[in-house]
């Protein structure tokens, strides 16, 4: 009788310990007045007299500061007896608490991003969405804190939710109701790691590589269901375990897409990854049309399991939330990434060569024609959120050209018995997700597992700022890849247009074709309709495109200019001729040599694949 008292008792005690040891955060999901939420913590025991409060700054994988302190009002702290404790603001993301040794309770009320009219940019994926009755997003970034030095604590999120509405998200909830869900994170990194979206359920189940991989879909006009997008995303995940080794490395796993199609505040779209599922914030479009780029999307987002949510560096496992301290390593988190989305659907028989080559190509154009071809991917990663910011796109086209080259050069290197996907999985067994890796000594361990030549590789392509000689590494595989290549094709001319003061001029002709001297045209002309249609700095590009992929010999083109004649300035001067095709300058070319060497054939045929899905 004692024995089983004295048990009773020292449980109760073990409970009341790990209770005080944890933040139970609790929100009413049917209480949301002006787009906001009212957010309530029984906090965790805190020892020191005086403590901070953080919202998160910044998160991995988005690379700006999102700020999400300015989203929060009336935040308060309480003592047990509900007396209040003195608050003070630090920065935007901060609350200085005094007396936080007797810290019991903190409130507030958080505000969405995507309706506030805060001055303040948050990418669409990593924002929130609280409308009444119809749908929540949380990303948990925008709506939870935590307290200084109390990052490894765990959390408990306790939501009441409309009658009815579905969680979908990558946590396993820990209790759940028709009305109510609890979920246990087991650190800030899990719980920022963690979105979720509340609606009534719409969603879609695969079994595939021994993982649930759910898609859960918010369509206010129903544009987009998730059994159409698990319909076509089977194949996807099919292709992504045998390319993976022919098991997922997750057990469960949620594609969440919400799909705007009322709120004029969402202006863009995108995705953000995390360890267990990913969040999809698009515009609501016909499912039909759009499901190609949804899978491209997707196939990257996923692919995130592998860098950096499993490979990655100590500034991505222990990440700071609150100062912008990055990797260098982002050609491998991002690049590495985006060249295995594209090269698993070519590998997996999603695609063809052609298109393969072709997306590359498309990477190479805007890689060298709107970036600084020159800037080390290891500066632009760690100058990502600052310096470098506007370069941070080219992550994605020269940082998986580079992982391109790697694999290819790996393939060279060992006979066609190693490859890039060898590679990252050799470095998931050596790291793996709990372990991280220094930045500077990636590349030894590299060599260590492949060949001395890739950390020369590496040192010379990703530290330096030498351009990648494409044309040497696509040889590997019989793909040439040509600077510049004059063919005989319709264009407008090949006159540089550029906006000036609101006005479209021709600013060059200089390098102007056969067509464009039919034409006539002449050097500071300004623009003012082509074959009808009012040229303006915002239709200008989509104007001469629309020409360039529809126009046919002997179709009639006309251009009206203003220019000055005879001394009179903005005279207007209509251009007329029929179309015939002319010589068109293209760069940054890839051709599929259709003659190659024994060795570079070999090459291609592994690095194609044999199309697993077909």
């Amino acid at each position: 009788m004692q024995i089983r008292l004295l048990t009773t008792v020292t449980a109760l005690f073990l409970s009341v310990l790990i209770h005080a040891q944890s933040y139970q955060y609790t929100v009413d999901l049917n209480d949301t007045t002006g787009d906001r939420l009212k957010v309530e913590l029984i906090c965790p025991a805190v020892s020191q007299s005086e403590i901070r409060f953080y919202m998160p700054k910044i998160l991995p994988g988005t690379y700006m500061n999102s700020n999400f302190g300015k989203y929060v009002q009336d935040f308060q702290a309480f003592d047990k007896n509900g007396t209040k404790l003195a608050v003070s603001k630090k920065d935007d993301n901060s609350w200085s608490i005094k007396q936080a040794d007797r810290l019991h309770r903190i409130t507030y009320s958080v505000d969405d991003t995507w309706d506030a009219t805060i001055d303040n940019p948050v990418y669409e994926m990593v924002g929130t969405n609280f409308e009444g009755g119809k749908n929540f997003v949380i990303n948990t970034c925008g709506v939870f804190g935590y307290l200084d030095g109390m990052k490894k604590v765990p959390f408990e999120l306790n939501f009441t939710k409309p009658a009815g509405f579905y969680a979908a998200t990558g946590l396993k909830p820990s209790a759940t109701t028709n009305t109510s869900d609890k979920f246990l994170c087991g650190n800030v990194d899990e719980l920022y790691d963690s979105p979720i979206m509340y609606s009534l359920p719409d969603t879609a189940t695969l079994k595939v590589g021994g993982a649930d991989i759910m898609i859960a879909v918010y369509s206010p006009h129903k544009a987009a269901t998730a059994k159409f997008i698990a319909t076509n995303f089977e194949k996807l995940m099919k292709g992504s375990a045998a390319y993976l080794k022919g098991k997922l490395p997750v057990d469960k796993y949620a594609f969440i897409f919400y799909f705007n199609g009322e709120q004029k505040a969402f202006k863009t779209s995108g995705a953000w990854e995390h360890s267990y599922s990913s969040f999809y914030a698009l515009q609501e479009q016909d499912q039909q049309q759009a499901i190609g780029s949804w899978i491209d999307i997707a196939a990257h987002e996923f692919f995130h399991i592998v860098t950096p949510l499993t490979i990655s560096s100590k500034e991505v496992k222990e990440f700071n939330f609150n100062e912008p301290i990055l990797s260098k390593h982002l050609w491998l988190y991002e690049g590495s990434t985006e060249y295995y989305a594209n090269h698993m659907q070519v590998w997996a028989g999603i695609v063809s060569p052609e298109e393969f080559i072709s997306a590359l190509e498309t990477k190479i154009k805007y890689s060298r024609g709107y970036f600084k071809d020159d800037l080390s991917l290891a500066e632009l990663g760690k100058e990502s959120a600052g310096k470098w910011h506007e370069q941070y796109g080219n992550i994605y086209m020269k940082g998986a050209l580079v992982s391109a080259a790697l694999d290819l050069y790996l393939m060279k290197l060992s006979g066609g018995q190693y490859a890039l996907r060898d590679l990252k999985h050799d470095l998931g067994i050596l790291y793996g997700k709990d372990k991280y890796f220094l930045d500077d000594e990636l590349y030894d361990a590299i060599a260590k597992l492949t060949f001395p030549e890739v950390k020369d590789f590496l040192v010379k392509y990703v530290d330096g700022s030498n351009p990648t000689p494409y044309e040497e590494f696509f040889s590997i595989a019989g793909i040439d890849y040509l600077r510049k290549k004059t063919i005989q094709a319709i264009s407008f001319g090949r006159i540089d247009i550029k906006e000036q003061k609101g006005k479209i001029v021709i600013t060059d002709v200089s390098n102007m074709n056969q067509f464009g001297q039919k034409m006539g045209y002449q050097k500071d002309d300004e623009l003012i309709s082509i074959n009808g249609e009012a040229v303006t700095k915002i239709n200008m590009d989509l104007v001469i495109r629309k020409f360039n992929a529809t126009a046919k010999e002997g179709d009639d083109l006309t251009v009206v200019v203003s220019r000055k004649v005879n001394g009179k300035k903005n005279t207007q001067v209509t251009l007329s001729q029929k179309v015939f095709k002319a010589d068109r300058v293209i760069e940054h070319v890839l051709e599929i040599n259709p003659n190659p060497t024994a060795e570079q054939a070999a090459i291609r045929k592994i690095w194609w694949g044999q199309g697993f899905c077909k």
